[in-house]
């Protein structure tokens, strides 16, 4: 079940507060989120895996805007060191609903996401 902000885990308000923040800030808003160093995103829909916090700034947020993606958090979910994302994301002409999944390390920073 979802929680609502003021009951949240302070990954998963870090995550809400990003994505609050996303579409007009890109990657400085996600500067703000504590991240691994070897941190790994996966993108299948785009055939994109990024490595680190620069490839994903290149890769990730390079494509975002290049393509106008703009997202919209619908949910956010928790379970164990997991946060999750329900969305609706648009680039002008197409709208689709996406799923991310963030795993956190035991330290409280991102490790891996998957975009789905």
């Amino acid at each position: 079940m979802s929680r609502p902000t003021d009951r949240m885990s302070a990954r998963a308000q870090e995550i809400a507060r990003y994505k609050a923040r996303a579409n007009a800030e890109g990657a400085v808003a996600w500067a703000d989120v504590p991240c691994a160093s070897n941190i790994r995103m996966h993108l299948p829909k785009f055939d994109i895996t990024a490595v680190g916090a620069e490839e994903i700034d290149e890769k990730v947020f390079g494509l975002l805007a290049s393509a106008g993606i703009q997202q919209r958090l619908v949910e956010i979910r928790e379970f164990g060191l997991y946060v999750t994302c329900f969305l609706q994301m648009t680039d002008g002409s197409s709208n689709w609903d996406a799923v991310e999944v963030f795993l956190f390390d035991d330290d409280g920073r991102v490790a891996e996401i998957w975009a789905l």
